[in-house]
């Protein structure tokens, strides 16, 4: 019975990780489909964190940061300064913002 508890509570552990993971990438999909609204659809036109924070209705810098950096490593972001005030959508990020 003591095995079957254990592997309850990992099941629910795992549909908490797999929830928040689905969380954070909607985030970064808003996110990036934000930056290319800004963009206006084309790549390698900068745009400006606090536009694309307001438009994607997030309001903590901090979780922007994590979620720009999640983009950065998938290429969909690039040339962005030290705190991502300015950066510039990739077209594989534009591609991916319209999908």
């Amino acid at each position: 019975m003591q095995a079957a508890g254990c592997a309850s509570a990992i099941g629910g552990e795992g549909k908490a990780i797999v929830s928040e993971v689905r969380t954070i990438q909607e985030k970064a999909r808003r996110v990036l489909q934000a930056a290319a609204a800004e963009a206006y659809g084309k790549s390698g036109v900068y745009v400006y964190r606090d536009l694309v924070l307001r438009r994607a209705n997030i309001s903590d810098p901090e979780e922007f940061w994590s979620i720009a950096g999640y983009l950065y490593g998938k290429g969909w972001i690039a040339e962005a300064d030290d705190d991502f005030a300015m950066f510039v959508v990739t077209p594989a990020g534009v591609e991916e913002a319209t999908r």
